[in-house]
């Protein structure tokens, strides 16, 4: 039997993150993982935002051969089925009021998962940690009600004083350790995704920074398209879909749902222009929470990444919150090892300085803008916002059609014809303002008063 200071289940980004720090700050620390390589399990990308690079400074020397820098995102509006046709499109950079450099520079930064968990694990490898791949943890050891080490399958044991579990959304250290059985199904999502090799030349041309896309429209729930250096990854079901799902308590079919996005005709036309061939097809579930979880340590053990719940609520991202929760599990690891007291109490400290981290921030208006999915959701809504953007764009700023001032005169009666749906919208945002402490002026308190007669709170109401 060996004894560490620190035990790591999992060499993901959160496990991985977690093992540098602890082994930075000179504690002995083993990394297990079950699979043969970091991300052994897809082939695919993913895209990391700029939080990662402002809140970790070793980001800056992040040089992979898949990465591709988004500074441009795009949103498209299809047409209903069969057409599917582009309606309205918004493209867009960065905006210059984000709060730090790297937000006002790019979006994400596409890659392969399995470089950029490779480069995470060999961090953490420099930085002294020992790590052992192709081992199943199947049993924890307990000491005085505390969780002292894993049994792995075989029967061999490792002791440490604090485990942390960074073995993903089947998180088995969660099981074993009595802090959940598995997630209930408004908890989770099915994601289905298609990844595809393409021309790095094409791409560059076709594509160059606009590296995340999404497609909207009734049916399609806000799926998206993401490429990397030279490759091409579009997942489904959107978030729309699985939230109307989840609301009505329907199945849907997310395989069905992503073939549809697929042959979408602008779809195809952008695979046919970077040459893309399909190489991989995958299935997988992610935490979709409406609320930070809170049962995530225990006496001896503490969760981090999607074993904990975290990835955020509007689009499921859970890279950035993996790396910033597994540091953090680190850190009070170190303290509680050196304090020599690893109970229940002392890891509460995990969770409290969770709850006041930019993670837990996301959680609070988040899943409240799934609101606006629901908008999306709903194919007369779809619909009528596609062709409310239409109608303003091309008869304020484009039409060269008719006399200026009869298309320019046209704008109010739009507007007031797509009242309802805009008061929807307004019910959605003016909550989420006041609760961030925003305050409107005077003669927005009439605005106020229209969302409440379309279904949205008076000022008053929204304030928490």
């Amino acid at each position: 039997m060996k004894d560490y200071d620190l035990i790591v289940v999992g060499a993901g980004a959160g496990g991985s993150t977690a093992a540098m720090t602890a082994a930075e700050a000179g504690m002995k620390v083993l990394v297990l993982e079950r699979s043969r390589y970091p991300a052994e399990k897809n082939v695919g990308g993913f895209a990391l935002s700029s939080k990662a690079w402002r809140d970790f400074p070793f980001m800056d020397g992040l040089e992979l051969p898949s990465m591709r820098v988004g500074r441009r995102c795009i949103a498209h509006f299809l047409s209903p089925p069969p057409e599917m046709e582009e309606r309205f499109s918004i493209a867009s950079g960065p905006s210059r009021r984000m709060g730090y450099p790297e937000a006002r520079d790019f979006f994400t930064v596409t890659m392969l998962r399995r470089e950029f968990e490779g480069f995470l694990a060999e961090k953490a490898r420099a930085a002294g940690a020992e790590q052992r791949f192709a081992t199943l943890v199947d049993g924890l050891v307990r000491e005085s009600g505390n969780v002292a080490g894993v049994r792995l399958e075989g029967g061999e044991e490792y002791r440490a004083p604090v485990v942390i579990g960074a073995d993903g959304v089947m998180s088995a250290t969660a099981r074993l350790a009595g802090l959940r059985e598995k997630w209930r199904p408004d908890e989770v999502i099915s994601a289905c995704a298609v990844d595809y090799s393409a021309s790095r030349e094409r791409l560059d041309d076709v594509v160059h920074e606009a590296s995340f896309q999404a497609y909207f429209g009734p049916g399609m729930g806000g799926n998206y398209l993401m490429c990397y250096a030279d490759g091409v990854h579009i997942g489904g079901p959107g978030v729309t879909n699985s939230l109307i799902s989840r609301l009505s308590r329907t199945r849907i079919k997310p395989a069905r749902e992503l073939l549809d996005t697929i042959a979408a005709p602008p779809t195809q036309r952008l695979l046919r222009a970077v040459d893309a061939v399909p190489r991989e097809f995958q299935v997988h579930c992610v935490p979709w929470m409406d609320h930070m979880c809170t049962n995530i340590y225990t006496g001896g053990l503490m969760l981090v990444g999607d074993a904990a719940g975290l990835p955020e609520p509007l689009w499921a991202e859970g890279v950035w919150q993996a790396m910033y929760s597994g540091r953090l599990a680190a850190q009070v690891a170190l303290e509680a090892v050196d304090e020599g007291d690893t109970s229940t109490a002392s890891l509460a400290r995990y969770l409290e300085r969770l709850q006041d981290s930019p993670v837990a921030q996301e959680f609070i208006d988040g899943a409240s803008l799934r609101q606006l999915f629901e908008v999306l959701g709903d194919p007369q809504a779809s619909e009528g916002l596609t062709e409310l953007a239409v109608d303003l764009s091309v008869n304020m700023f484009m039409s060269a059609q008719e006399p200026k001032a009869e298309c320019v005169a046209r704008a109010v009666p739009i507007l007031m014809e797509n009242l309802p749906v805009l008061m929807r919208l307004l019910g959605i945002y003016l909550p989420m303002i006041l609760e961030a402490g925003g305050e409107l002026p005077p003669q927005f308190a009439a605005l106020g008063g229209l969302a409440a007669m379309f279904g949205g709170p008076t000022e008053e109401e929204a304030r928490p």
